[in-house]
């Protein structure tokens, strides 16, 4: 195990724009946002939560994406929407934390985060923003949990590459599966005429629309597979001061939000991951915006029935 200095991420105020609302400017926030810093807007009513976050994204080209993602909340049942383009956070259990993660996977296009807070009276609850290290050392032992086809003797029919697509979001163009992947379990396909196998693979690099290049991205799909992720979040949050105990001690996997997701231990060390952090606890009115690729969120937890907490987020 690491000793706890290790796990000490610097906190990096100017790395975060603050302004209020009544002197919101959509020039400053874009150019905060292309210099990769997080905005914060502070007093903001819900109504204009929905409008500064849509402005945003139609700057950027993202307004589909702004759509898309607040309808999928309430087709897939697990998150409610709450006014136009925000939706709830996952549920979680007395003491849960959520480590850090940019939301969605390299499948995804999802650019831009937000979160808005309605409540945050608890005695923690804190929002934790990690900027990634692109250069860190880290990256070579991470690994993402994705689906990849496995090519026969046969090239896949167009009819065959579209139902990949649809059913399995799957490019069977690029997400094949080479010999370094390692293969978790063969997905069902239904004899659609094509393998596909749930593996960990090497994650890729995306495009930033913010940043106009390619960027490395610690998605859900990487963070929530790995016990290493969990195990140092826990060390954060204890050497922060941030952690909320019970007088008898809760196992990890009691406080672990994406417990029953973790599949392997990479052997990450989060100072070889992130090279900052923002901790900023929500007050009413914070609304929070920032990169989704390069900027991860996370959350602290707090004591049940310290008070009450409701923050939504969106995404594009």
């Amino acid at each position: 195990m690491q000793t706890a200095a290790n796990c000490i991420i610097p906190e990096d105020s100017s790395k975060l724009s603050i302004i209020d609302v009544e002197k919101f400017n959509l020039d400053f926030a874009l150019k905060s946002l292309k210099q990769d810093n997080v905005v914060l807007v502070e007093n903001v009513k819900p109504a204009d939560a929905d409008r500064i976050i849509l402005s945003i994204a139609e700057e950027l080209g993202l307004k589909e994406s702004l759509e898309l993602q607040a309808a999928f909340a309430s087709i897939n049942g697990f998150r409610e929407n709450v006014g136009q383009y925000f939706m709830s956070v996952n549920k979680r259990s007395d003491y849960e934390f959520i480590p850090p993660h940019s939301e969605g996977n390299s499948t995804t296009n999802m650019q831009i985060a937000s979160l808005y807070s309605y409540e945050n009276s608890t005695d923690g609850g804190e929002s934790v923003l990690m900027n990634i290290d692109q250069d860190g050392s880290a990256w070579q032992c991470l690994r993402e949990v994705a689906p990849r086809i496995k090519i026969g003797t046969r090239p896949l029919t167009q009819n065959e590459i579209a139902r990949a697509k649809l059913l399995f979001k799957v490019d069977a163009n690029v997400d094949i599966l080479c010999d370094e992947d390692e293969i978790l379990r063969k997905i069902d396909t239904k004899n659609l005429g094509f393998e596909l196998y749930e593996v960990l693979t090497k994650p890729k690099l995306k495009y930033s629309q913010i940043l106009r290049k390619d960027v490395r991205v610690y998605w859900d799909s990487v963070a929530s597979c790995d016990h290493d992720s969990a195990q140092e979040y826990l060390q954060f949050l204890k050497n922060s001061g941030l952690l909320k105990e019970p007088e008898t001690e809760l196992p990890l996997e009691k406080m672990d939000n994406a417990t029953g997701r973790r599949v392997w231990s990479s052997g990450v060390m989060f100072n070889g991951l992130f090279k900052s952090k923002i901790t900023r606890k929500l007050v009413s009115g914070d609304l929070i915006i920032q990169n989704n690729l390069t900027w991860t969120h996370s959350t602290a937890n707090w004591t049940p029935g310290s008070g009450g907490r409701q923050v939504v987020a969106a995404f594009a």
